[in-house]
């Protein structure tokens, strides 16, 4: 368990309805600092940048997808100890097993509701070494 709270949250999509959303429930309900990153080509910087306690990553995205992306931030030394957690569509056991394959600390599937995204965050966050 990490020993600070779960403040900044880094959150990779495309979508500016689902953008809005998550935004919303993570500063308004969880009280959290949120960097949203439109652009996965950009993320990698934007992360960086941010410096968030972990990152959000959708599955589905133009250009590239965010297991693309996250087999990306592992080869970067900056990026490479984040805790990622992929909130998607995709939620077929094949589909989960891959994304737990890869090392992603949680999933979130959509549709998800608001009002428990902060604390389903941190109760993934809660179980990190």
């Amino acid at each position: 368990m990490p020993d600070r709270p779960l403040n900044r949250i880094c959150y990779v999509e495309d979508d500016e309805d689902i953008q809005r959303i998550v935004r919303m429930s993570l500063e308004r309900v969880g009280k959290m600092t949120v960097e949203v990153v439109s652009d996965p080509t950009l993320a990698i910087q934007a992360i960086t940048e941010f410096k968030p306690d972990l990152v959000m990553l959708d599955w589905m995205m133009p250009v590239m997808d965010g297991p693309t992306l996250f087999r990306q931030m592992k080869l970067r030394p900056e990026t490479s100890a984040l805790p990622v957690v992929f909130i998607t569509a995709k939620a077929s056991s094949r589909e989960l097993d891959e994304l737990k394959s890869l090392g992603a600390a949680g999933t979130i599937s959509k549709p998800f509701n608001p009002k428990d995204l902060p604390d389903h965050l941190r109760a993934i966050w809660t179980k990190l070494p």
